[in-house]
């Protein structure tokens, strides 16, 4: 499901101390295709083992850090009828035990590594994700193979865990954007998989038994259905000999056929929930083809385009037509959802609001978009490929995106696709897909009934996994060999500090893992002593204004100039610039000054 963040509070105060930290740096490591012989020009290496297990291993020497995604082709679309959440379950019960790995033995082993595991139960796939030191890899490569092999399934643990489920389940459903998109997805998906996110509901996991999820792995969860991608410091020939010795053995399957998804002519509807929040939703939807269709990559540049701060829809916050404004893609296996979401404040009219967004999105069918915006994202793509790089985790999860539920090689695919788009082919599939006589209309209306509403950060996205209270209890061989290790590795960090004449600390370290610079501040401040009386609420007022442009260029100039560079930023309290390294004097000045009109 779409990840929608809330903006967290923004604070700001007088100017206490400064602190930039710059991570600095300048030859990219290929994530070219390459074959095992090729690994040490590329820095990846492939595999296909005897038992179809799919192996892609990518150094990245950022930090002593290796990530793991162990990604199953399967999600929900493969749920039996009525037991929508299966997949899901399943995700939970792997945290519960294997045969030779007791629950409790792998809380322990978490707590000792420190590592940080995460799960993610989509449509058409299902991801385990394990981040941990550089020398524990052997350890999050031996829980994994065990996992792949089977899971306890006892009646007693299912009920533990079918607790902790549902009390996800009433989460979400008590977060009226979750329930905004969830209504829209049905009507937009009827009569397929597709109707529903992986979520579950309460009523199917009261029904799930123990005996239902063991046939889910036996059917499964199998190496032949499986990618396994490794990210990090790490030697991949030395990396790709562990994974034989460990995953080698594990007998395929005979995968039963994957259910077809069969789409059904988008009906049009609107239709209204209400909230208790002060600020109201609107989201107009539509179908379009999905991530491994020949339209995709001009979908992405086409979303890319609608998004941007430069854009009229955007354009509806500073006419203080709309609070937020934002158009998103949304890919499933077999199709995509792409929408445009606006907030609006009690008050407003939401048919007139609704009129702007059409008006808007029907002259982009009709007339094409700007094509100094289709340049601008492509370039941003770009930047985002090499930031990509620049966080060990996320690189991994990226590679598993890419292979899982794109059927491509290697994110640099998707780029290379990305680079080939025209402007021709983002017109030609506007006017296509933004059919707006065949869209879906959602409107959560703000209510005000005076009930205290929780803060909540949004939904969807990777969950946060609890492995339980950790307490020390019989290892296995394997892992207590490697949690004896008591050697510290040497630091990488070696960061030069200086004081500038004005005060300013800075902090440079510089990697070679990508293209980009990087810099972030932070500004000491306490708003609620410093803002003076009767001013209470003017930091948060500030920081909302530094969006807005500067004394040397308005909004729409600054934004197009961070665009020239592919850059992006922040600013307030918190700050940051971000961009690729040929370009970092002038991403420093954009952040520092505003930037100067006349330059470019």
């Amino acid at each position: 499901m779409p990840h929608h963040a809330y903006r967290r509070r923004p604070r700001r105060a007088s100017f206490a101390a400064l602190i930039a930290l710059w991570c600095c740096t300048a030859a990219a490591l290929s994530s070219a295709p390459a074959a095992e012989s090729a690994a040490q020009n590329t820095g990846v290496l492939r595999a296909t083992l005897p038992n179809g297990l799919r192996v892609v291993i990518v150094r990245n020497t950022l930090a002593p850090v290796v990530a793991t995604a162990v990604n199953y082709l399967v999600g929900s679309d493969e749920a039996p009828a009525g037991f929508p959440g299966t997949a899901h379950a399943e995700e939970h019960m792997m945290f519960r035990g294997s045969p030779g790995l007791s629950a409790d033995q792998l809380a322990d082993i978490g707590s000792v590594v420190g590592g940080d595991f995460n799960a993610n139960t989509r449509e058409g796939m299902t991801q385990y994700l394990f981040t941990v030191p550089a020398e524990d890899l052997d350890v999050a490569l031996h829980i994994e193979a065990l996992r792949m092999r089977a899971v306890l399934y006892s009646p007693k643990e299912w009920s533990h865990e079918r607790g902790a489920i549902e009390q996800e389940v009433a989460q979400d459903l008590s977060e009226p954007s979750y329930v905004l998109f969830e209504k829209l997805r049905a009507r937009m998906f009827a009569g397929t998989p597709y109707a529903h996110d992986a979520l579950g509901t309460r009523a199917s996991f009261e029904k799930t038994t123990a005996r239902m999820l063991k046939s889910f792995h036996d059917t499964w969860y199998a190496p032949n259905n499986a990618i396994l991608v490794i990210a990090g410091d790490l030697d991949p020939e030395a990396t790709l000999s562990e994974v034989k010795l460990l995953f080698g053995d594990i007998a395929a399957k005979k995968l039963p056929p994957k259910p077809q998804v069969r789409l059904r002519p988008v009906r049009p509807i609107a239709f209204t929930l209400d909230t208790d929040r002060p600020s109201g939703t609107l989201m107009i939807a539509l179908r379009t083809p999905g991530p491994r269709a020949a339209d995709f990559a001009a979908l992405e540049v086409l979303a890319d385009v609608l998004s941007s701060r430069r854009f009229d829809l955007y354009g509806l916050v500073p006419r203080g037509k709309a609070v937020a404004a934002e158009f998103a893609l949304d890919p499933l296996p077999q199709a995509a959802l792409a929408y445009a979401m606006l907030s609006f404040t009690t008050g407003d009219d939401p048919k007139a609001l609704e009129r702007e967004v059409r008006t808007i999105l029907a002259h982009v069918a009709r007339e094409g978009v700007p094509p100094e915006l289709v340049e601008a994202a492509k370039l941003q793509e770009r930047s985002a490929a090499q930031f990509q790089r620049n966080n060990i985790a996320e690189l991994a999860a990226v590679w598993s995106e890419a292979l899982a539920l794109y059927g491509l090689s290697s994110p640099d695919e998707d780029l290379a696709r990305i680079e080939q788009v025209t402007v021709a082919d983002v017109n030609r599939v506007a006017r296509q897909y933004l059919d707006l006589d065949h869209a879906i209309t959602g409107v959560m209306l703000p209510r005000g009934s005076g009930q205290p509403m929780a803060a909540r950060g949004g939904f969807g996205g990777q969950e946060a996994i609890s492995l339980g209270e950790a307490h020390p209890t019989a290892l296995p061989a394997w892992a207590q060999k490697a949690l004896q290790r008591l050697e510290v590795p040497p630091s990488t960090l070696h960061p030069i500090v200086t004081t500038l004449p004005n005060g300013l600390t800075l902090i440079v370290q510089s990697e070679d893992v990508s293209d980009t610079v990087s810099v972030y501040g932070h500004i000491r401040n306490r708003p609620e002593t410093e803002e003076l009386g009767g001013q209470e609420g003017v930091a948060q007022l500030l920081e909302r204004l530094l969006s807005y442009g500067s004394e040397r260029l308005d909004r729409v100039a600054f934004q197009q100039a961070l665009d020239a560079i592919g850059a992006r930023e922040r600013a307030g309290t918190d700050f940051s610039v971000q961009s690729l390294g040929e370009h970092f004097e002038r991403a420093v000045e954009l952040r520092a000054r505003g930037g100067t009109a006349g330059r470019q």
